[in-house]
């Protein structure tokens, strides 16, 4: 139960996937046109949302004390 209420208090990762969404569109829209600079904004518009979504969590879990996996699991409690 503490692991969903931890879990649940994290900010939201929608406006990271629907960047992510957005470069996939773009990158596909790049393809279908044939223009390889358009197809590269794409992939680099994925690799932002991506390093945001990592640092994004890293933040959000970086200040927590309390270790979310259960006691039995390995490296916890």
């Amino acid at each position: 139960m503490a692991a969903s209420v931890l879990a649940a208090s994290g900010p939201s990762a929608t406006p990271v996937a629907l960047l992510m969404g957005l470069g996939v569109l773009v990158g596909i829209a790049g393809h279908l046109a044939g223009s390889r600079k358009t197809v590269v904004v794409g992939l680099a518009i994925l690799f932002i949302a991506t390093a945001l979504l990592i640092v994004g969590a890293y933040a959000s879990f970086s200040d927590n004390d309390v270790d979310p996996r259960p006691c039995d699991a390995p490296g916890s409690c």
